[in-house]
């Protein structure tokens, strides 16, 4: 019994609380041939003895009273366990990107209450903060300097000191930047970042640099900026060869500018695609 807690999974390490149903399943299962499904939805209560495969699947969602119903399954009684499974269940299921970043650093802050490692609050700042890897792609530049002052300088767009001191931390404590013979040079590699954080800041991200993007457009002289755009007829099976297209001439200028032998600027390349009309169902 003391061996089968012990392998019991903690919400608190997880980002996504299908993937802990799924491990404390395992790990229940693992301890004891005899614990089921069945098992499982008896202690919860639940009509269905099939939910908890169809919740960990993504067949089902959870809802306020199914929530309840599963932290006496888990036997979750810790007040912040509750408080981070509930918390989890909402981060999960939320389809509003704003709310989504919200839930997040909610998540993230009842983590850091716990003692936790705040490494995935600097890996969504690295991710959803346009200048994070602005900083990042500067130090590639000869005479980069690590001084907030210097970087701001430097930037086209308002930053504040503070920002910049905290996007150096966050590249720093990620392993992106290191120092090297008394200089900040990028590293080589990259990073690993879960797939929940990923789909939480990015959009967040994109959102950050069309709005730099219409400041750009009203603000810089058309010789230091290009603006294109075309209204195309296709059909919906091209979409994917259209896509692809474009990911290759991104892949293509990205190679192009990072073979560069002494890069002095850094400039963004967004392509958006998007739908002008509904598609017939």
């Amino acid at each position: 019994e003391q061996l089968m807690k012990k392998e019991l999974p903690r919400v608190s390490d997880y980002l996504n609380y299908r993937e802990f149903l799924r491990d404390f399943y395992d790990a229940k299962k693992e301890a004891s041939h005899a614990y089921s499904y069945r098992v499982f939805a008896q202690k919860a209560d639940l009509g269905s003895s099939g939910h908890l495969k169809m919740v960990m699947d993504g067949q089902r969602n959870l809802t306020q009273e199914t929530v309840r119903k599963y932290l006496k399954g888990l036997s979750l009684k810790n007040k912040k366990d509750v408080k981070l499974f509930e918390l989890l269940v909402k981060y999960n299921q939320c389809k509003d990107p704003l709310e989504k970043v919200s839930l997040f650093n909610q998540v993230v802050s009842e983590k850091n209450r716990k003692g936790l490692s705040l490494l995935e609050k600097h890996q969504f700042q690295f991710l959803s903060s346009w200048y994070h890897i602005v900083i990042y792609v500067m130090a590639d530049f000869e005479d980069f300097q690590p001084d907030p002052e210097w970087i701001r300088s430097k930037m086209l767009f308002r930053i504040s000191q503070p920002q910049i001191e905290t996007a150096i931390d966050d590249l720093k404590r990620l392993g992106l930047l290191v120092e090297e013979n008394g200089r900040l040079k990028q590293a080589k590699g990259a990073i690993t970042v879960p797939d929940e954080i990923k789909s939480t800041a990015i959009p967040k991200y994109h959102d950050s640099m069309l709005d730099l993007a219409k400041e750009a457009l009203k603000n810089l002289p058309v010789d230091e900026r290009e603006f294109n755009g075309v209204t195309l007829p296709i059909c919906q099976s091209s979409l994917a060869y259209i896509k692809e297209r474009i990911r290759e001439f991104r892949k293509e200028i990205n190679e192009y500018a990072s073979n560069l032998e002494s890069p002095d600027e850094v400039y963004q390349l967004n392509i958006q695609l998007l739908p002008m009309t509904r598609r017939e169902k």
